[in-house]
């Protein structure tokens, strides 16, 4: 084979296609002639490069042209810029400009196109907020609210006369949270008496022990693949097949944190009932702890998942880039992943987390209600953007059973995309995706 065999590609715009005769694109630069008066050499004045005018002499064939005309009329006539894909340059972003159809009594079956059109668009910047900083900002002052709910709940409360026996009874539901979901991010140890010393002698200090090590976690993203995870440095390695985000983490994936916000109001539900009132109190303040505490390590985690940026293409590349460009994109693009989220996904994992915080601020003091709702709104701002960088999902169901490439090949035209298919629906073998309804991407 040639290079310009492998090269070439078919030509479409906006997803229709058509045939080409011939092509021709201006090149080079725009420049002002400055001509002088007993000068023999004038001075050429850069303006920049020349706009590329891709220019097609093309047509459409066949028993169905007048269908295939309209779907080309149709894509030229929408306003805005569009992908182009040319049979030598790859694909582009670029915006229809004068084009002419014919028609010919001697070529029935044939319409004839002159297609220009015009490559790069002046972009001015546009202001949008960092919902992930703006996320990420709400901690400290929530972290600051969580230490003022517990302290003032423990304040009226006698320590010195309760008993550890009876504590420990009462806060085994929400210590065993603690260290189940938090003891990554956690100082806390794991031997369930001393954490009862600890909160009878210091419940100041027990909490700073809690929240400290969940504030001070160093926290990564790795992107939201199969591959991909948002952990800690102290990830002991959980994963899902879920398609959306991949944790390395029991505490930090983004199953794991919607499991850990789903289960945090069931705490107050699960605690055991008890006779002493001030028992009753302590088991309340650590039960509000634990669950702001779960909330806190959530918010953090969230705020380390990005919007996600897919490749531009409206830039344009040099010639030469461009010829290259798609040798470049067949030796590396094997190992390369569209990183993109599932936007169902991430919103599930939204209204889980959010469903959580308002059901804890509902019986928190006016104050927390406040911190955990602003803290609340941030989340569904923050992963409402994320969901809108993602990829959306549809039912389908193949005709028959066959293979996962073939599947994929035939969805997106990617036989690379078949592990996508495999992960989502948890098919039990690539060779044989069953004749069922599937859940595959939009796009």
């Amino acid at each position: 084979m040639t290079e310009w065999r492998d090269r070439k590609q078919g030509a479409s715009f906006r997803g229709v296609p058509f045939l080409v005769d011939t092509d021709s694109v201006p090149v080079g630069r725009r420049t002002q002639l400055h001509e002088f008066p007993q000068r023999d050499q004038p001075f050429v004045e850069d303006l920049g490069r020349r706009t590329r005018h891709y220019k097609f002499t093309g047509f459409v064939a066949g028993d169905d042209c007048l269908a295939q005309r309209d779907r080309l009329l149709t894509a030229l006539d929408k306003p805005g810029s569009g992908e182009l894909v040319h049979p030598w340059f790859g694909r582009m972003t670029v915006t229809a400009g004068e084009c002419e159809v014919s028609h010919a009594r001697n070529e029935l079956g044939m319409v004839r196109f002159n297609l220009e059109f015009i490559d790069g668009m002046l972009a001015f910047p546009v202001q949008s907020p960092n919902t992930r900083r703006q996320l990420a900002a709400q901690a400290p002052s929530l972290l600051t609210s969580i230490k003022g709910r517990f302290n003032a709940a423990m304040a009226p409360v006698d320590l010195a006369r309760q008993r550890a026996s009876a504590v420990r009874s009462a806060l085994s539901g929400a210590l065993g949270f603690a260290l189940r979901f938090l003891q990554p991010a956690s100082s806390l140890g794991t031997d369930l008496n001393g954490l009862v010393s600890s909160l009878l002698n210091g419940p100041g200090a027990f909490a700073d022990s809690l929240l400290a090590g969940i504030t001070g976690l160093a926290r990564s993203f790795g992107g939201y693949g199969a591959g991909g995870s948002s952990g800690s440095s102290s990830d002991t390695g959980a994963s899902s097949s879920s398609g959306a985000v991949v944790g390395t983490g029991a505490s930090s994936s983004f199953p794991a944190s919607s499991a850990k916000a789903a289960a945090v109001a069931a705490l107050s539900a699960e605690a055991p009932a008890t006779d002493d009132a001030e028992v009753a109190v302590i088991q309340a303040a650590v039960i509000a702890l634990v669950q702001d505490a779960a909330l806190l390590d959530v918010l953090l985690d969230m705020a380390e998942v990005p919007v996600a940026i897919l490749p531009g293409v409206s830039a344009p590349a040099a010639l030469d880039v461009q010829l290259a460009e798609q040798g470049a994109t067949v030796a590396a693009g094997a190992a390369v992943e569209t990183a993109v989220p599932v936007a169902e996904d991430v919103l599930a994992v939204r209204d889980t987390i959010s469903e959580a915080m308002w059901s804890v601020a509902g019986e928190s003091q006016p104050d927390h209600f406040g911190a955990l709702s602003e803290a609340r709104q941030a989340l569904d701002r923050h992963l409402t953007e994320v969901a809108r960088s993602g990829v959306g999902l549809r039912t389908y169901a193949p005709a028959e059973t066959m293979s996962a490439l073939v599947l994929a090949h035939a969805l997106y035209g990617d036989a690379l995309r078949g592990g996508e298919i495999v992960a989502r629906n948890r098919v039990q073998h690539p060779g044989f995706v069953p004749a069922t309804e599937l859940q595959v991407a939009k796009a």
